[in-house]
């Protein structure tokens, strides 16, 4: 078993969201209790992140009505109101705040690394774009970590690995599009008019080619430092790191991009002050160790590698597979989740608490309908 709720939700915005908030309605209300606990140790009371989260939520409404409509039906739904829904989803900005000072209490929160990687159809056996991803967070966050499969009126079906309430994390979608995303942090981070990365990803995940995708990013104001990973089952990848301000990007070398928690582009680093380095120093080696991996086996890769590559202990406890470990402030951090997938072949493979094991579920679209794969 993945370890992790499997929840459908379909229809229109309001049916999906009012169902969303229903089914998850409990692990909703666990992820209230953690997040608020940390907005309160960032000097956050509940009235501040409500307002914070209202504020995000008109961002919201001005690009999609449609994801705004979502998120007022999951607080329909969990008996929730929309603020704080929309804060769970802008939680990065309540927690991370600004600035060196912001980033060093990082630490105490469970800094949030994650390490990503591309193998494009030149680096694979089978010609197939294979997209992968651990991510890393407090570990009592998998408590309410839902698989959450989306069947819209219009538009891609998506899958994609969430917290209970928020719109998207990495994922697949039935037209081949792909997504995974790296926490960044630079020195103008919390932009109010800007967009949380939840938000983003989930209008990738929207998306029916690779253009409408990259567009995605290109073309909003961020609120936030974010790395996104997407790739298209035909052989497309970018690697896009943005701060609310300013966007680089990196394409695929010897068909390989990866990509952990620092700023990788030769702008970036001329121009960015990179505090991601106070909150997951070891960043500066877990890409190096998945690529060195991935490399040995270029020209013949397969998903097996990505499993063996996303479960280096290099490092231990902070490797590319991160083991519980407490933080200065006593938080726990551990990867949380492993997610696979052949984007070529519309699959999503996902393992919860790899560190412990790793036990795969797989799931595939066959057209717009998702399908169970039997091990």
């Amino acid at each position: 078993m993945s370890g992790f709720r499997f929840i459908k939700i379909e229809g229109d915005a309001r049916s999906r969201g009012e169902s969303y908030g229903r089914q998850a309605r409990d692990l909703i209300a666990r992820a209230v209790e953690l997040y608020g606990k940390g907005f309160r140790q960032r000097g956050h009371d509940w009235s501040d992140v409500i307002s914070v989260g209202a504020a995000f939520g008109q961002r919201i409404k001005a690009i999609s009505s449609d994801m705004y409509m979502e998120l007022e039906g999951i607080a329909a739904g969990a008996g929730r109101e929309v603020g704080e829904i929309v804060a769970l989803n802008a939680r990065t900005e309540l927690l991370y705040g600004t600035g060196l000072a912001a980033a060093a209490d990082a630490q105490s929160l469970g800094g949030e690394g994650c390490t990503g990687a591309i193998a494009l159809p030149v680096a694979t056996r089978d010609g197939h774009v294979l997209h992968g991803q651990n991510w890393d967070w407090r570990k009592e966050s998998a408590e309410f970590t839902i698989l959450l499969h989306i069947e819209p009126d219009t538009g891609p079906s998506i899958l994609t690995l969430v917290e209970a309430g928020t719109l998207a994390r990495c994922g697949l979608n039935s037209e081949g599009l792909a997504v995974t995303g790296n926490f960044l942090k630079g020195a103008d981070d919390f932009n109010p008019k800007g967009v949380p990365a939840p938000f983003i990803r989930r209008k990738i995940l929207m998306s029916s080619n690779f253009h409408d995708a990259m567009a995605a990013i290109i073309r909003v104001e961020r609120s936030f430092s974010i790395n996104v990973m997407v790739s298209d089952g035909a052989g497309g990848a970018i690697n896009f790191e943005t701060t609310p301000e300013k966007l680089f990007w990196i394409r695929a070398e010897n068909g390989l991009l990866v990509h952990s928690n620092h700023f990788k582009s030769p702008g970036a680093l001329a121009t960015l002050q990179d505090l991601a380095l106070h909150v997951t120093p070891d960043t500066l080696y877990r890409d190096v160790r998945v690529r060195e991996h991935l490399e040995r086996r270029r020209g013949d890769i397969v998903i097996d590698d990505f499993k063996e590559a996303l479960a280096d202990k290099y490092g231990a406890p902070y490797s590319v597979c991160r083991d519980a470990a407490e933080g200065p402030g006593g938080e726990s951090a551990a990867t949380l989740a492993t997610v696979v997938m052949d984007v070529t072949a519309r699959e999503m493979s996902v393992a919860a608490k790899p560190y412990k094991g790793a036990e795969y579920e797989t799931y595939a679209f066959s057209g717009e309908r998702l399908v169970k794969q039997v091990a």
